[in-house]
């Protein structure tokens, strides 16, 4: 099965400064959301699709252990999520459905001790 990154979050300590940084650096502006309590700062693709943000909360705490990537699960969340444990991962998160009809999410420890997700339409 080949995957891609569906999504990716930075967490930020300081949400107005990463803000200005990432828009600095890739010369964009960032479209700005709130996900609940928590402020997200969109990357969009060409056709205006978000594809990751710069995101700060209480559970978004930058370290050397990077941002969650979200691989696409669209071949089948469910599956993957019964393979993980069998293949030596941990779930971190069961599956739980997004709002606004954008799909469902789960984190999940690989063999190696990186956090990853899964994102998947249906």
């Amino acid at each position: 099965m080949q995957t891609k990154i569906n999504w990716f979050e930075i967490p930020s300590t300081d949400f107005s400064r990463a803000i200005s940084f990432y828009e600095r650096i890739f010369d964009t502006k960032l479209r700005m959301e709130q996900f609940g309590e928590v402020p997200m700062g969109i990357f969009t693709a060409h056709d205006g699709d978000g594809v990751g943000c710069v995101v700060h909360g209480e559970h978004f705490i930058p370290n050397e252990n990077g941002p969650i990537l979200y691989l696409d699960a669209d071949s089948g969340l469910d599956k993957i999520l019964a393979r993980i444990e069998s293949a030596g991962g941990r779930i971190l998160m069961e599956k739980m459905a997004l709002p606004r009809n954008l799909g469902y999410i789960a984190h999940f420890m690989d063999t190696e001790g990186n956090r990853l997700a899964l994102h998947a339409e249906q």
